[in-house]
Protein backbone atom coordinates (compact mmCIF):
# COMPACT_ATOMS: atom_id res chain seq x y z
CA UNK A 1 0.00 0.00 0.00
CA UNK A 2 1.41 3.39 -0.93
CA UNK A 3 1.97 6.18 1.50
CA UNK A 4 -0.67 8.13 -0.32
CA UNK A 5 -3.22 5.42 0.20
CA UNK A 6 -2.32 5.20 3.90
CA UNK A 7 -2.89 8.92 4.57
CA UNK A 8 -6.04 9.56 6.57
CA UNK A 9 -8.92 11.27 4.85
CA UNK A 10 -9.71 14.89 5.63
CA UNK A 11 -12.85 13.76 7.44
CA UNK A 12 -10.88 11.52 9.83
CA UNK A 13 -8.36 14.15 10.93
CA UNK A 14 -9.23 15.37 14.42
CA UNK A 15 -10.16 19.05 14.39
CA UNK A 16 -9.51 21.37 17.30
CA UNK A 17 -12.63 22.39 19.19
CA UNK A 18 -13.91 25.83 18.32
CA UNK A 19 -12.69 28.41 20.80
CA UNK A 20 -15.40 30.92 21.75
CA UNK A 21 -14.43 34.45 20.82
CA UNK A 22 -13.84 37.17 23.35
CA UNK A 23 -17.01 39.18 23.92
CA UNK A 24 -16.74 42.61 22.27
CA UNK A 25 -17.33 45.73 24.29
CA UNK A 26 -16.34 49.36 24.77
CA UNK A 27 -12.87 50.41 25.92
CA UNK A 28 -14.32 52.51 28.74
CA UNK A 29 -13.11 51.98 32.29
CA UNK A 30 -15.55 50.20 34.60
CA UNK A 31 -16.58 53.43 36.32
CA UNK A 32 -17.11 55.30 33.04
CA UNK A 33 -19.06 52.35 31.58
CA UNK A 34 -21.45 52.26 34.55
CA UNK A 35 -21.83 56.03 34.60
CA UNK A 36 -22.78 56.13 30.91
CA UNK A 37 -25.22 53.25 31.33
CA UNK A 38 -26.97 54.82 34.31
CA UNK A 39 -27.14 58.24 32.65
CA UNK A 40 -29.03 56.95 29.59
CA UNK A 41 -29.86 53.22 29.72
CA UNK A 42 -31.98 53.18 26.57
CA UNK A 43 -29.59 55.16 24.42
CA UNK A 44 -26.47 53.45 25.75
CA UNK A 45 -27.74 49.88 25.27
CA UNK A 46 -28.89 50.73 21.76
CA UNK A 47 -25.51 52.30 20.98
CA UNK A 48 -23.61 49.29 22.32
CA UNK A 49 -25.61 46.84 20.20
CA UNK A 50 -25.11 48.91 17.05
CA UNK A 51 -21.37 49.35 17.62
CA UNK A 52 -20.43 45.88 18.89
CA UNK A 53 -23.16 43.45 17.82
CA UNK A 54 -25.97 41.60 19.57
CA UNK A 55 -23.82 40.22 22.43
CA UNK A 56 -21.88 42.96 24.18
CA UNK A 57 -19.86 43.27 27.36
CA UNK A 58 -21.60 46.12 29.16
CA UNK A 59 -19.54 46.07 32.35
CA UNK A 60 -16.80 44.00 33.96
CA UNK A 61 -17.05 45.49 37.47
CA UNK A 62 -18.47 45.09 40.06
CA UNK A 63 -19.86 42.07 38.17
CA UNK A 64 -19.67 40.89 34.57
CA UNK A 65 -22.73 42.15 32.70
CA UNK A 66 -23.63 41.46 29.08
CA UNK A 67 -26.33 42.73 26.75
CA UNK A 68 -27.88 39.82 24.82
CA UNK A 69 -29.89 41.14 21.86
CA UNK A 70 -29.82 38.10 19.57
CA UNK A 71 -33.32 36.52 19.30
CA UNK A 72 -32.04 32.92 19.14
CA UNK A 73 -29.91 33.48 22.23
CA UNK A 74 -32.89 35.05 24.00
CA UNK A 75 -34.87 31.91 23.13
CA UNK A 76 -32.18 29.87 24.88
CA UNK A 77 -32.32 32.08 27.97
CA UNK A 78 -36.11 32.11 28.25
CA UNK A 79 -37.17 28.77 26.78
CA UNK A 80 -34.88 25.95 25.68
CA UNK A 81 -32.11 26.49 28.23
CA UNK A 82 -34.03 28.34 30.92
CA UNK A 83 -32.83 26.05 33.73
CA UNK A 84 -29.28 27.32 33.19
CA UNK A 85 -30.34 30.86 34.10
CA UNK A 86 -31.56 32.44 37.31
CA UNK A 87 -34.07 35.26 37.63
CA UNK A 88 -32.61 38.69 38.36
CA UNK A 89 -29.16 40.25 38.31
CA UNK A 90 -26.08 39.47 40.39
CA UNK A 91 -24.57 42.03 42.75
CA UNK A 92 -21.13 41.74 44.32
CA UNK A 93 -21.25 42.57 48.01
CA UNK A 94 -18.67 42.81 50.82
CA UNK A 95 -15.71 40.43 50.58
CA UNK A 96 -16.69 39.65 47.00
CA UNK A 97 -19.90 37.82 47.98
CA UNK A 98 -22.44 37.60 45.19
CA UNK A 99 -26.14 38.07 45.82
CA UNK A 100 -29.07 37.98 43.43
CA UNK A 101 -30.97 41.25 43.11
CA UNK A 102 -34.72 41.29 42.47
CA UNK A 103 -35.74 44.98 42.59
CA UNK A 104 -39.48 44.32 42.75
CA UNK A 105 -39.11 42.13 45.85
CA UNK A 106 -39.17 45.43 47.74
CA UNK A 107 -42.88 45.71 46.93
CA UNK A 108 -44.05 42.29 45.76
CA UNK A 109 -42.35 39.86 48.13
CA UNK A 110 -42.14 36.33 46.66
CA UNK A 111 -44.79 36.59 43.94
CA UNK A 112 -44.66 35.12 40.45
CA UNK A 113 -42.45 37.94 39.16
CA UNK A 114 -39.80 37.46 41.83
CA UNK A 115 -39.94 33.83 43.03
CA UNK A 116 -37.76 31.08 41.60
CA UNK A 117 -37.39 27.31 41.36
CA UNK A 118 -39.98 25.05 42.95
CA UNK A 119 -41.77 27.98 44.60
CA UNK A 120 -42.35 29.63 41.22
CA UNK A 121 -43.47 26.40 39.55
CA UNK A 122 -45.94 25.64 42.33
CA UNK A 123 -47.38 29.16 42.36
CA UNK A 124 -47.73 29.28 38.60
CA UNK A 125 -49.53 25.94 38.62
CA UNK A 126 -51.95 27.30 41.22
CA UNK A 127 -52.62 30.61 39.49
CA UNK A 128 -52.74 29.57 35.82
CA UNK A 129 -56.46 28.59 35.90
CA UNK A 130 -57.36 32.15 36.91
CA UNK A 131 -56.32 33.32 33.43
CA UNK A 132 -58.23 30.92 31.20
CA UNK A 133 -59.94 32.72 28.34
CA UNK A 134 -63.42 32.18 29.78
CA UNK A 135 -62.47 33.93 33.02
CA UNK A 136 -60.92 36.82 31.12
CA UNK A 137 -64.06 37.09 29.00
CA UNK A 138 -66.00 37.50 32.23
CA UNK A 139 -64.01 40.67 32.95
CA UNK A 140 -64.21 42.13 29.43
CA UNK A 141 -67.33 44.18 30.15
CA UNK A 142 -65.53 45.73 33.12
CA UNK A 143 -62.57 46.71 30.93
CA UNK A 144 -64.76 48.53 28.41
CA UNK A 145 -67.19 50.03 30.94
CA UNK A 146 -64.47 51.59 33.10
CA UNK A 147 -62.65 52.91 30.01
CA UNK A 148 -65.84 54.60 28.80
CA UNK A 149 -66.52 55.95 32.29
CA UNK A 150 -63.00 57.42 32.41
CA UNK A 151 -63.38 59.20 29.06
CA UNK A 152 -66.88 60.42 29.96
CA UNK A 153 -65.28 62.85 32.44
CA UNK A 154 -63.29 64.56 29.66
CA UNK A 155 -64.33 67.84 27.99
CA UNK A 156 -63.85 68.62 24.31
CA UNK A 157 -60.61 70.58 23.90
CA UNK A 158 -59.39 69.77 27.40
CA UNK A 159 -55.66 69.31 28.04
CA UNK A 160 -54.95 66.20 30.10
CA UNK A 161 -52.04 64.17 31.39
CA UNK A 162 -52.94 61.01 29.48
CA UNK A 163 -50.48 58.89 31.43
CA UNK A 164 -52.17 59.90 34.69
CA UNK A 165 -55.59 59.22 33.15
CA UNK A 166 -54.57 55.75 31.98
CA UNK A 167 -52.99 55.02 35.35
CA UNK A 168 -56.20 55.87 37.18
CA UNK A 169 -58.27 53.92 34.65
CA UNK A 170 -56.22 50.73 34.91
CA UNK A 171 -56.12 51.09 38.69
CA UNK A 172 -59.93 51.21 38.66
CA UNK A 173 -59.99 48.09 36.46
CA UNK A 174 -57.61 46.12 38.65
CA UNK A 175 -59.40 47.29 41.81
CA UNK A 176 -62.65 45.86 40.47
CA UNK A 177 -61.29 42.65 38.93
CA UNK A 178 -58.75 41.83 41.66
CA UNK A 179 -60.35 43.13 44.87
CA UNK A 180 -63.98 43.80 43.81
CA UNK A 181 -63.80 47.36 45.15
CA UNK A 182 -64.30 50.81 43.62
CA UNK A 183 -61.63 53.37 42.83
CA UNK A 184 -62.60 55.47 45.86
CA UNK A 185 -61.93 52.56 48.23
CA UNK A 186 -59.40 53.16 51.01
CA UNK A 187 -57.27 50.23 49.81
CA UNK A 188 -56.95 51.83 46.36
CA UNK A 189 -55.65 55.05 47.93
CA UNK A 190 -53.06 53.01 49.81
CA UNK A 191 -52.10 51.11 46.64
CA UNK A 192 -51.67 54.36 44.72
CA UNK A 193 -49.45 55.89 47.41
CA UNK A 194 -47.31 52.77 47.82
CA UNK A 195 -46.64 52.37 44.09
CA UNK A 196 -45.78 56.06 43.68
CA UNK A 197 -43.27 55.84 46.52
CA UNK A 198 -41.82 52.41 45.77
CA UNK A 199 -41.48 52.15 41.98
CA UNK A 200 -38.85 54.92 41.56
CA UNK A 201 -36.81 53.38 44.40
CA UNK A 202 -37.09 49.83 43.05
CA UNK A 203 -34.62 50.57 40.26
CA UNK A 204 -32.02 51.51 42.87
CA UNK A 205 -32.52 48.29 44.82
CA UNK A 206 -29.58 46.67 43.02
CA UNK A 207 -27.11 49.33 44.11
CA UNK A 208 -24.61 48.49 46.87
CA UNK A 209 -25.84 49.63 50.28
CA UNK A 210 -29.48 50.13 49.26
CA UNK A 211 -30.81 47.54 51.72
CA UNK A 212 -28.92 49.13 54.62
CA UNK A 213 -30.09 52.62 53.61
CA UNK A 214 -33.68 51.42 53.44
CA UNK A 215 -33.50 50.46 57.15
CA UNK A 216 -32.26 53.89 58.26
CA UNK A 217 -34.74 56.45 59.69
CA UNK A 218 -34.47 58.65 56.59
CA UNK A 219 -37.68 60.45 55.57
CA UNK A 220 -37.97 58.75 52.15
CA UNK A 221 -37.14 55.30 53.51
CA UNK A 222 -39.57 55.72 56.40
CA UNK A 223 -42.34 56.83 54.02
CA UNK A 224 -41.82 53.73 51.87
CA UNK A 225 -41.80 51.42 54.90
CA UNK A 226 -44.95 53.02 56.31
CA UNK A 227 -46.75 52.79 52.97
CA UNK A 228 -45.83 49.12 52.53
CA UNK A 229 -46.96 48.34 56.10
CA UNK A 230 -50.29 50.06 55.49
CA UNK A 231 -50.75 48.15 52.23
CA UNK A 232 -49.93 44.84 53.94
CA UNK A 233 -52.46 45.58 56.66
CA UNK A 234 -55.19 46.50 54.16
CA UNK A 235 -54.67 43.41 51.99
CA UNK A 236 -54.50 41.05 54.96
CA UNK A 237 -57.75 42.59 56.24
CA UNK A 238 -59.37 41.90 52.86
CA UNK A 239 -58.04 38.32 52.90
CA UNK A 240 -59.50 37.79 56.39
CA UNK A 241 -62.85 39.21 55.30
CA UNK A 242 -62.96 36.96 52.23
CA UNK A 243 -62.11 33.91 54.33
CA UNK A 244 -64.89 34.78 56.77
CA UNK A 245 -67.47 34.87 53.97
CA UNK A 246 -66.21 31.78 52.16
CA UNK A 247 -64.45 33.57 49.27
CA UNK A 248 -67.21 32.80 46.77
CA UNK A 249 -66.78 35.83 44.49
CA UNK A 250 -65.38 35.99 40.97
CA UNK A 251 -62.72 38.58 41.80
CA UNK A 252 -59.13 37.38 41.55
CA UNK A 253 -58.53 37.68 45.30
CA UNK A 254 -61.39 35.26 46.02
CA UNK A 255 -60.09 32.91 43.33
CA UNK A 256 -56.61 33.00 44.89
CA UNK A 257 -58.13 32.02 48.22
CA UNK A 258 -60.06 29.17 46.62
CA UNK A 259 -57.08 27.83 44.61
CA UNK A 260 -55.76 24.38 45.57
CA UNK A 261 -52.61 22.59 44.46
CA UNK A 262 -53.57 19.75 42.09
CA UNK A 263 -50.87 17.52 43.56
CA UNK A 264 -51.21 18.20 47.28
CA UNK A 265 -54.62 19.86 47.65
CA UNK A 266 -52.97 22.56 49.76
CA UNK A 267 -54.15 26.19 49.58
CA UNK A 268 -51.88 29.21 49.56
CA UNK A 269 -50.92 30.88 52.82
CA UNK A 270 -52.13 34.41 53.53
CA UNK A 271 -48.59 35.68 52.87
CA UNK A 272 -48.46 33.94 49.50
CA UNK A 273 -51.86 35.35 48.58
CA UNK A 274 -50.68 38.83 49.57
CA UNK A 275 -47.60 38.54 47.35
CA UNK A 276 -49.54 37.18 44.37
CA UNK A 277 -52.31 39.77 44.73
CA UNK A 278 -49.75 42.58 44.64
CA UNK A 279 -48.01 40.97 41.67
CA UNK A 280 -51.28 40.78 39.73
CA UNK A 281 -52.11 44.34 40.76
CA UNK A 282 -48.83 45.68 39.40
CA UNK A 283 -48.96 43.58 36.22
CA UNK A 284 -52.54 44.64 35.51
CA UNK A 285 -52.06 48.28 36.39
CA UNK A 286 -48.64 49.85 35.84
CA UNK A 287 -47.68 48.07 32.62
CA UNK A 288 -51.08 48.35 30.91
CA UNK A 289 -51.33 52.04 31.79
CA UNK A 290 -47.94 52.66 30.21
CA UNK A 291 -48.81 50.65 27.09
CA UNK A 292 -52.00 52.66 26.53
CA UNK A 293 -50.34 56.01 27.25
CA UNK A 294 -47.63 55.31 24.67
CA UNK A 295 -50.28 54.10 22.20
CA UNK A 296 -52.15 57.39 22.41
CA UNK A 297 -48.86 59.29 22.13
CA UNK A 298 -48.06 57.50 18.86
CA UNK A 299 -51.60 57.85 17.51
CA UNK A 300 -51.52 61.57 18.24
CA UNK A 301 -48.50 61.99 15.98
CA UNK A 302 -49.86 59.99 13.02
CA UNK A 303 -53.12 61.18 11.46
CA UNK A 304 -53.21 58.34 8.90
CA UNK A 305 -52.96 55.59 11.51
CA UNK A 306 -55.48 57.39 13.71
CA UNK A 307 -57.95 57.67 10.82
CA UNK A 308 -57.54 53.98 9.95
CA UNK A 309 -58.20 53.03 13.58
CA UNK A 310 -61.31 55.19 13.76
CA UNK A 311 -62.59 53.79 10.46
CA UNK A 312 -62.35 50.21 11.77
CA UNK A 313 -64.06 51.11 15.05
CA UNK A 314 -66.88 52.92 13.23
CA UNK A 315 -67.44 49.98 10.90
CA UNK A 316 -67.32 47.22 13.51
CA UNK A 317 -68.80 48.90 16.58
CA UNK A 318 -70.98 51.70 15.33
CA UNK A 319 -72.45 53.25 18.47
CA UNK A 320 -72.06 50.29 20.83
CA UNK A 321 -69.43 49.47 23.43
CA UNK A 322 -66.81 46.85 22.44
CA UNK A 323 -67.07 43.29 23.80
CA UNK A 324 -64.68 40.34 24.05
CA UNK A 325 -66.20 38.90 20.88
CA UNK A 326 -65.20 42.04 18.99
CA UNK A 327 -61.47 41.49 19.52
CA UNK A 328 -61.22 39.10 16.57
CA UNK A 329 -63.09 41.63 14.41
CA UNK A 330 -60.72 44.49 15.26
CA UNK A 331 -57.41 43.40 13.72
CA UNK A 332 -56.16 46.94 13.13
CA UNK A 333 -57.00 48.00 16.70
CA UNK A 334 -55.00 45.05 18.02
CA UNK A 335 -52.18 45.88 15.60
CA UNK A 336 -52.02 49.47 16.86
CA UNK A 337 -51.54 48.27 20.43
CA UNK A 338 -49.03 45.60 19.39
CA UNK A 339 -46.95 48.07 17.37
CA UNK A 340 -47.00 50.58 20.23
CA UNK A 341 -45.60 47.91 22.54
CA UNK A 342 -42.88 47.24 20.00
CA UNK A 343 -41.71 50.84 20.05
CA UNK A 344 -42.39 51.48 23.74
CA UNK A 345 -42.39 48.13 25.55
CA UNK A 346 -43.78 48.61 29.08
CA UNK A 347 -41.06 46.26 30.35
CA UNK A 348 -38.00 47.62 28.56
CA UNK A 349 -35.40 45.11 29.88
CA UNK A 350 -35.16 41.87 31.84
CA UNK A 351 -32.34 40.49 33.97
CA UNK A 352 -31.04 36.93 34.23
CA UNK A 353 -27.85 35.47 35.68
CA UNK A 354 -25.88 32.41 34.66
CA UNK A 355 -25.84 29.47 37.06
CA UNK A 356 -22.87 27.87 35.22
CA UNK A 357 -20.49 28.73 32.39
CA UNK A 358 -22.39 28.70 29.10
CA UNK A 359 -21.84 29.31 25.38
CA UNK A 360 -24.21 32.00 24.15
CA UNK A 361 -24.25 33.02 20.49
CA UNK A 362 -20.66 31.83 20.05
CA UNK A 363 -19.28 33.34 23.27
CA UNK A 364 -18.35 31.59 26.51
CA UNK A 365 -19.87 33.56 29.40
CA UNK A 366 -18.86 32.74 32.99
CA UNK A 367 -21.12 31.61 35.81
CA UNK A 368 -22.45 34.51 37.85
CA UNK A 369 -22.63 36.83 34.86
CA UNK A 370 -25.63 39.14 34.62
CA UNK A 371 -27.45 39.11 31.28
CA UNK A 372 -29.55 42.04 30.12
CA UNK A 373 -32.32 41.14 27.66
CA UNK A 374 -33.68 44.44 26.38
CA UNK A 375 -36.99 44.59 24.56
CA UNK A 376 -36.22 48.23 23.74
CA UNK A 377 -33.08 47.24 21.82
CA UNK A 378 -34.39 44.13 20.06
CA UNK A 379 -37.73 45.69 19.09
CA UNK A 380 -35.85 48.45 17.26
CA UNK A 381 -33.30 46.22 15.51
CA UNK A 382 -33.42 47.00 11.80
CA UNK A 383 -32.47 43.40 10.96
CA UNK A 384 -36.01 42.39 11.92
CA UNK A 385 -37.87 45.69 11.69
CA UNK A 386 -37.44 47.74 8.49
CA UNK A 387 -37.63 51.44 9.36
CA UNK A 388 -37.61 50.49 13.05
CA UNK A 389 -38.45 53.96 14.37
CA UNK A 390 -41.62 54.22 12.26
CA UNK A 391 -45.00 53.52 13.89
CA UNK A 392 -46.51 51.08 11.38
CA UNK A 393 -49.37 48.83 12.60
CA UNK A 394 -49.56 47.12 9.18
CA UNK A 395 -46.48 45.12 10.24
CA UNK A 396 -48.99 43.03 12.20
CA UNK A 397 -52.05 42.86 9.96
CA UNK A 398 -50.74 40.49 7.31
CA UNK A 399 -51.89 42.79 4.53
CA UNK A 400 -50.62 41.98 1.02
CA UNK A 401 -47.05 43.09 0.67
CA UNK A 402 -46.69 43.58 4.41
CA UNK A 403 -44.90 41.38 6.95
CA UNK A 404 -46.98 39.37 9.38
CA UNK A 405 -46.38 38.15 12.91
CA UNK A 406 -42.89 37.33 14.23
CA UNK A 407 -41.97 33.87 13.08
CA UNK A 408 -43.29 34.71 9.60
CA UNK A 409 -41.41 36.54 6.87
CA UNK A 410 -38.13 35.24 8.30
CA UNK A 411 -38.52 37.10 11.58
CA UNK A 412 -37.44 35.07 14.65
CA UNK A 413 -39.85 34.43 17.51
CA UNK A 414 -37.94 36.57 19.99
CA UNK A 415 -37.58 39.58 17.75
CA UNK A 416 -40.66 40.66 19.74
CA UNK A 417 -41.16 39.66 23.38
CA UNK A 418 -43.03 42.32 25.40
CA UNK A 419 -44.25 39.66 27.85
CA UNK A 420 -41.04 37.63 28.06
CA UNK A 421 -41.37 33.97 27.13
CA UNK A 422 -41.08 30.36 28.25
CA UNK A 423 -42.01 29.15 31.73
CA UNK A 424 -41.73 32.67 33.12
CA UNK A 425 -43.78 34.41 30.45
CA UNK A 426 -46.16 36.93 32.00
CA UNK A 427 -49.11 34.86 33.19
CA UNK A 428 -51.50 37.75 32.57
CA UNK A 429 -50.47 38.49 28.98
CA UNK A 430 -53.86 37.53 27.51
CA UNK A 431 -55.62 39.52 30.24
CA UNK A 432 -53.44 42.57 29.53
CA UNK A 433 -53.91 42.41 25.76
CA UNK A 434 -57.69 42.12 26.11
CA UNK A 435 -57.76 44.96 28.64
CA UNK A 436 -55.59 47.18 26.46
CA UNK A 437 -57.41 46.55 23.18
CA UNK A 438 -60.90 46.96 24.67
CA UNK A 439 -59.92 50.14 26.51
CA UNK A 440 -58.30 51.54 23.34
CA UNK A 441 -61.44 50.77 21.33
CA UNK A 442 -63.84 52.13 23.95
CA UNK A 443 -61.99 55.45 24.19
CA UNK A 444 -61.04 55.91 20.54
CA UNK A 445 -64.54 55.43 19.17
CA UNK A 446 -65.49 58.72 20.85
CA UNK A 447 -62.21 60.62 21.17
CA UNK A 448 -59.18 61.75 19.19
CA UNK A 449 -56.09 62.77 21.16
CA UNK A 450 -53.56 65.31 19.89
CA UNK A 451 -50.09 66.18 21.19
CA UNK A 452 -49.50 69.53 22.89
CA UNK A 453 -47.29 71.61 20.56
CA UNK A 454 -43.78 72.15 21.85
CA UNK A 455 -43.95 69.27 24.32
CA UNK A 456 -40.95 66.96 24.35
CA UNK A 457 -42.01 63.47 25.44
CA UNK A 458 -39.10 61.48 26.88
CA UNK A 459 -39.27 57.83 28.02
CA UNK A 460 -37.88 57.12 31.48
CA UNK A 461 -36.67 53.54 32.05
CA UNK A 462 -37.49 52.79 35.65
CA UNK A 463 -38.82 49.31 36.44
CA UNK A 464 -41.30 50.05 33.65
CA UNK A 465 -41.09 52.55 30.80
CA UNK A 466 -42.91 55.76 31.73
CA UNK A 467 -43.07 59.17 30.03
CA UNK A 468 -41.02 61.68 32.02
CA UNK A 469 -43.26 64.20 33.73
CA UNK A 470 -46.42 62.68 32.31
CA UNK A 471 -47.95 62.86 28.83
CA UNK A 472 -49.85 66.09 28.13
CA UNK A 473 -52.35 65.81 25.26
CA UNK A 474 -55.49 67.59 24.12
CA UNK A 475 -58.65 65.51 23.77
CA UNK A 476 -61.15 66.17 20.97
CA UNK A 477 -64.57 64.58 20.83
CA UNK A 478 -65.31 62.89 17.52
CA UNK A 479 -68.57 64.05 15.93
CA UNK A 480 -70.24 61.50 13.70
CA UNK A 481 -68.16 58.86 11.96
CA UNK A 482 -65.64 61.12 10.26
CA UNK A 483 -62.65 62.28 12.25
CA UNK A 484 -62.72 65.96 13.01
CA UNK A 485 -59.62 68.14 13.16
Amino acid sequence: MSRTSQAPSVESVPRPAAVPLAVPGPADSAIVALRRLRADPLGRLTELAREHGPVVRVASWPVSAYLVAEPDAIADVLVSGHRAYGKGAVRRGPAGRRTVVQPLTLLLGEGLLTSAGDVHRRQRRLIQPLFHRQRIAGHAATFARIAERTAATWRDGQRLDVHAEMTEMTLAIVARTLFDVDLDSEVVDIVRTTIDLTMPAARRAGLPGFTALERLPLPASRARRDARAALDQAIHAMIAARRATGATGDDLLSLLLAARDDETGAPMSDEQIRDEALTLLLAGHETTANALAWTFHLLGRDAAVRAALHAELDEVLGERCPTMDDLTRLPYTNAVLTEAMRLYPPVWAMGRHLLADRDIAGYRLPAGSTLILSQWVVHRDERWWPRPEVFDPTRWTGQPGQPGQPGQSGRPRFAYFPFGGGPRQCIGNTFALAEGALALAAISRHWSLAPVPGTDVVPVPQVTLRPAGGLPMTVHRRHGRAEQG
